[in-house]
């Protein structure tokens, strides 16, 4: 019963569907589309969170500040989280339970995305699908699954379907951002999926994986990489978790911790 609570507490979307019983639709390429509203109900306007990088340095005790902040995102009632990868020092059973322990205080529901850390054979096990889409009112996020540095040509094809359905506000979620303003720590190969994105006019890309905080506005897309969550700082970086704001319009502030 132990184990069931933290899957359930946590809530990741298989926490969800195994809650609700909901059927999920699949594309082709296998990669599951979910109804936001069976999942979260039904609200307009609706704010939603995202952090990435809340891993510990070593270990599996999460930093303190990680802590801090899941009170405070309780106390704002988003509608949903979503969680930018690097959970997990090592993708280990032990620190993938000792993770889902600690957010199991989180009220809304957690989306994962995969981190470079949070790759292992038991990811999947411990927090369900790498590559999904959800639709809810008027927007739609797709998680994709960079943590080896590349999105593979399934991946830029589920997208680019995904994005060719017209939403309204399109959001796109994966760890390692595109570019990476001093050249470093970047995807490989970023052109095709940087083509899709401004092909389709999608809104904003969130990443992780840089422990710091970097917004540019990309054709008019806003990328914001956000890896302030609790892991040690780089680059002069501060701690730091996302508010998004999505009604007619989508606004976004920075909450330091």
């Amino acid at each position: 019963m132990k184990r069931w609570y933290v899957l359930v507490a946590a809530v990741g979307v298989a926490a969800l569907i195994l809650m609700t019983g909901y059927q999920v639709q699949r594309t082709r390429d296998q990669y599951p589309v979910y109804k936001g509203r069976e999942l979260f109900g039904d609200t307009y306007p609706f704010t939603f969170v995202f952090f990435g990088d809340c891993r510990p340095t070593d270990g599996s005790q999460h930093p303190e500040v990680f802590i801090t902040m899941l009170g405070q995102i309780n106390e704002l009632d988003p509608l949903f989280v979503v969680g930018g990868g690097d959970f997990v020092f090592e993708g280990t059973p032990h620190d993938f339970e000792a993770f889902l322990e600690t957010v199991s205080v989180l009220k809304p529901p957690l989306l994962y995305v995969c981190g470079n850390h949070d790759d292992s054979p038991y990811y999947s096990q411990h927090l369900g699908d790498r590559v999904y889409a959800i639709t809810y009112r008027n927007a739609l996020f797709v998680i994709l699954d960079n943590s080896r540095k590349v999105l593979n040509e399934s991946q830029l094809e589920f997208l680019e379907n995904q994005l060719k359905r017209g939403v309204e506000h399109t959001f796109v979620f994966m760890h390692v951002p595109p570019l990476d303003p001093q050249g470093t720590y970047c995807m490989i190969h970023p052109e095709e999926f940087l083509e899709i994105v401004q092909k389709y006019h999608v809104d904003y890309v969130f990443c992780s994986h840089i422990h710091h905080l970097y917004e540019e506005d990309i054709n008019g897309t806003t990328l914001i990489v956000s890896g302030g969550a609790g892991s040690s700082l780089t680059r002069q970086g501060f701690h730091h978790y996302i508010v998004v704001r999505v009604g007619d319009e989508v606004t976004y502030e920075v909450i330091p911790l």
